[in-house]
């Protein structure tokens, strides 16, 4: 999900606003506890971590209101609702529901996105959503539903596992 929010979410982001008031917005949030401040900019980064992107995912919301339209700012809403939802540990038929609901708020307000003219390809503009992770997203629920929860699509667990493991190995070679 991380790589959908940098392939789609932010470039979307970044097209309706700008990349230079988008920093701008991000520059001025306060510090927070346990979450980077970016004091330069975001978007001339090369590389980033998935926590640096986790801590965008969390002010992208209030950085962009205001700034684009209501309607905008619902559809990338709705799909950071889903996003969170789908990394539910234990998942119950409410928050199944809540989980579609928001897939289904991102298909209502997903004109905002095209009007803006946000969507862009290697040939121009396009007003389509064929997007491969964007259909596969339609299909979270029956997963869920059949194998309880969708750890393949977090690499929390793995990514934790390698830093353990890598540190004990460092130390001991060293």
């Amino acid at each position: 999900m991380l790589q959908f929010f940098a392939d789609h979410l932010l470039r979307w982001v970044k097209e309706t606003v700008g990349a230079y008031e988008l920093d701008s917005h991000f520059i001025i949030l306060y510090k927070q506890v346990s979450m980077r401040h970016f004091t330069k900019c975001i978007m001339h980064i090369k590389q980033m971590t998935g926590h640096e992107y986790r801590d965008i995912q969390h002010t992208i919301i209030a950085s962009i209101a205001g700034a684009v339209s209501p309607r905008f700012v619902h559809a990338i809403h709705s799909l950071m609702d889903f996003a969170y939802l789908t990394q539910n540990p234990v998942h119950s038929p409410q928050t199944l529901q809540e989980m579609m609901q928001a897939l289904s708020d991102f298909h209502y307000f997903k004109d905002a996105i095209v009007a803006t003219k946000a969507r862009k390809g290697k040939k121009g503009i396009k007003e389509d959503f064929f997007i491969l992770k964007l259909e596969l997203m339609q299909s979270f629920e029956g997963m869920i539903k059949r194998l309880g929860m969708l750890i393949q699509f977090s690499a929390d667990t793995m990514e934790q596992l390698l830093i353990m493991h890598c540190q004990d190995l460092f130390l001991w070679m060293a």
